[in-house]
């Protein structure tokens, strides 16, 4: 069997110079390409430096080795924190508090600048937190509930004021819990248990008032009722005292009288002729 030459088994510098360039140019084409997905923005750093107009959603070529595309969503996201703060009571209150906020397309170069990509934690979260803590101490605990959806929008408008600089808007703030200590809630219920007595006692108390107004309106009916007819007796009356003659005395007589003439004239006691009586 015929040897190999030294020669034979080494590689030659060109297929491996040729081997290389091959390999850094594949590598140069596959970092070449950067892909922004629907609802995000590119930005784009070059040798350390973040450049001012950040590309859209696409493909987008760019200089291999020293760019490099940072991907920032600037869809409505959610922030859910929860938080404590102290009313103006001083009621201690626990709550958990629900932003819905964006990132402005158009200062998203200048919040990655100063923030980078963890503005979540770095400005959102303690945004929220002393937004509450700010309101929460303008009202008592008890306003806390009850005005609930006014305490949202000053919230709101706080958050916003302090998240507009970094250019962050602020879409929704929502209030989704409210926890106080078990010895205002116990407060609060035995408000609430009062508040239902006295309601209760109250649709009692006109019930009451409607059933006596009732027989009070029924008695005055009735007497005026008997009114009207003792004032119709009373007129009846007059009527027949005015008219009341000798000729009408004798006309009622004869009309009541029965025809039959008495059978003697004397005798005790003597018997009228004619009977006048009612």
């Amino acid at each position: 069997m015929a040897k190999r030459s030294p020669s034979q088994n080494q590689v030659s510098p060109v297929a491996i110079m040729a081997g290389a360039t091959l390999v850094l140019l594949l590598v140069g084409i596959f970092n070449s390409i950067e892909i922004v997905q629907p609802g995000n923005v590119g930005i784009v750093v070059r040798l350390g430096e973040a450049q001012p107009n950040p590309p859209d959603e696409g493909i987008h070529f760019v200089i291999p080795f020293i760019t490099h595309v940072h991907k920032l969503n600037i869809k409505i996201q959610k922030a859910e924190v929860k938080t404590a703060a102290a009313s103006n009571d001083l009621q201690v209150v626990n709550a958990v508090i629900v932003v819905n906020y964006r990132v402005d397309k158009k200062e998203a170069v200048k919040l990655f600048r100063e923030i980078g990509i963890n503005y979540l934690e770095t400005v959102i979260e303690p945004a929220i937190q002393e937004a509450f803590k700010a309101d929460a101490a303008k009202y008592t605990a008890e306003e806390l509930i009850t005005e609930r959806a006014t305490v949202s929008l000053e919230m709101r408008e706080s958050i916003s004021n302090r998240l507009q600089t970094f250019g962050v808007v602020v879409d929704a703030v929502s209030i989704t819990d409210f926890d106080f200590s078990p010895e205002f809630n116990a407060a609060v219920e035995a408000k609430v248990t009062a508040t239902q007595r006295a309601l209760q006692a109250e649709e009692e108390l006109k019930r009451y008032r409607f059933e006596a107004q009732q027989k009070v309106e029924t008695a005055k009916g009735e007497a005026e009722a008997i009114l009207e007819k003792a004032k119709a007796e009373a007129e009846a009356l007059g009527m027949k005292q005015e008219y009341a003659t000798m000729e009408l005395i004798w006309l009622t007589a004869v009309e009541k009288w029965d025809g039959i003439l008495p059978t003697h004239m004397f005798g005790a006691p003597p018997v009228p002729v004619f009977d006048t009586k009612e």
